[in-house]
């Protein structure tokens, strides 16, 4: 596999079964994936690996995803990122914009799908 066609998946959540999930959803894909548990040195862990798209959680420990959207979508370094929001709590009246939103429980196809489309445009 080209490193030219590994697209890399960043995972933002607090649940580790979220990102066995999402490990398996994407395995057989040309993706190198990464996880965080903890919002706290978030923007390190983003520059160290250097993400195509962030699928990010809307309630990370004591942070709040909508905050952590509004964050990087404000900063110069990471605006361009698409970003995944993913919650099970309502979605009305984010006060954030992420690129694109998932309900938990979330459609694995779903997922694929936004997850390959928004890769697809970069």
């Amino acid at each position: 596999m080209s490193n030219l066609l590994v697209k890399k998946i960043f995972i933002v959540d607090d649940d580790e079964d979220i990102h066995d999930i999402i490990n398996l959803i994407f395995e057989e894909g040309h993706y190198l994936i990464k996880g965080i548990l903890s919002a706290d040195d978030l923007e390190g862990a983003i520059a160290d690996f250097l993400p195509d798209i962030i699928l990010l959680d809307i309630r990370i420990g004591k942070h709040d995803g909508r905050d952590i959207c509004n964050k990087l979508k404000h900063n110069p370094k990471t605006a361009h990122l698409p970003i995944i929001l993913l919650s099970a709590l309502n979605m009305d009246n984010l006060g954030c914009s992420p690129t694109a939103i998932i309900e938990k429980p979330f459609d694995i196809m779903d997922l694929q799908q936004k997850v390959k489309k928004l890769l697809d445009k970069n």
